[in-house]
């Protein structure tokens, strides 16, 4: 709720700027009571391809060809408008946006930002202002397996494409598996293909910014990691009678004995990891922080990327 009521406040101090003015960017966590979910119920024809193909995501140029310049990049030019989610490929992609008053957007874009500075110091109330405007980073300063020489963190350099992501920790429920799921009940999922059966192959997963910098120095709402903190990725599958599987996690931070570790490069979610999921016809995505308030959620910024998700028609 400390979140909610900063990001509303700010809301309104920014919302009547120009919605192309880059510092007048607002995305955290606003109240979903304001926003609601009309955007999920946009469709877009998918074709599944035939029994046995393996599908890999490909994230190209062209989908930033209309972006929106930001410092070191573009990100998705939807980000802020309502009623669409991101397709590429066989994957659809949830996105909630609106830009009436302020701005807001949780689910998925795309972007080929690289920008790694850490804007946590901001004056404003919570100290996290600095990053409403630059909150399009990885932490890899680009998309895997960048074709040119790209060094994370130059400004006004950009490799390849990558998706960014902001999960909405107010609409989902706790603890989902063994529920029916629904795509206006989960900020965070991504549809594959149409009516297909598939198993996941393959996924790279990579830290955004503004959770690496707030579990390493805080940001006004998070505090710096101390020993036995964590942050990790949630990852459902929904199977083909529309229950949600159990979780398996990835870990984004993690303080044990003496250090923090954070890995900046891409990492691979393990195969054995993916398996467990079973046969599925979407992902959900959740995260959670030992950084938490029991009543208000995570303190850590929801924010995660990823890349070259794989998966493979069983049916």
């Amino acid at each position: 709720m400390k979140k909610v009521v900063y990001f509303l406040t700010l809301g309104l101090a920014l919302g009547f700027s120009s919605c192309s003015n880059d510092d007048a960017v607002l995305s955290s966590e606003s109240a979903n009571s304001v926003v609601n979910n009309s955007s999920k119920t946009a469709k877009t024809a998918v074709t599944d391809p035939s029994i046995g193909t393996t599908t890999t995501l490909n994230l190209t140029s062209s989908l930033l060809s209309s972006g929106i310049t930001t410092t070191g990049g573009k990100y998705w030019e939807n980000t802020y408008v309502a009623n669409t989610n991101l397709s590429v490929d066989i994957f659809t992609f949830s996105h909630t946006g609106t830009s009436a008053g302020y701005n807001y957007w949780d689910g998925f874009i795309v972007s080929n930002v690289n920008d790694i500075t850490d804007y946590g110091s901001g004056a404003g109330p919570g100290g996290s202002d600095g990053w409403v405007p630059h909150q399009w980073g990885t932490m890899a300063g680009s998309g895997f397996g960048t074709s040119t020489t790209t060094t994370p963190g130059t400004p006004g350099t950009s490799g390849d494409p990558y998706i960014v992501a902001y999960w909405s920790s107010y609409l989902d429920p706790v603890s989902p598996e063994g529920t029916t799921f629904s795509e206006s009940g989960f900020s965070n999922w991504i549809k594959i293909g149409d009516t297909g059966i598939y198993s996941v192959e393959g996924l790279k997963i990579n830290m955004h910014p503004w959770p690496y910098y707030g579990c390493l120095n805080g940001d006004g709402f998070a505090q710096p990691f101390a020993s036995g903190d964590h942050f990790e990725l949630l990852i459902y599958g929904v199977d083909e009678n529309g229950t949600i599987t159990d979780p398996v996690t990835q870990t984004l931070a993690d303080y044990t004995g003496s250090s923090l570790v954070m890995p900046t490069g891409w990492v691979s979610v393990a195969a054995n990891k993916l398996q467990a999921l079973g046969n599925v016809q979407y992902l959900v995505f959740q995260m959670a922080s030992t950084d938490s308030d029991p009543m208000y959620g995570m303190n850590t910024a929801a924010y995660f990327c990823l890349d070259k998700l794989s998966v493979k028609r069983v049916y």
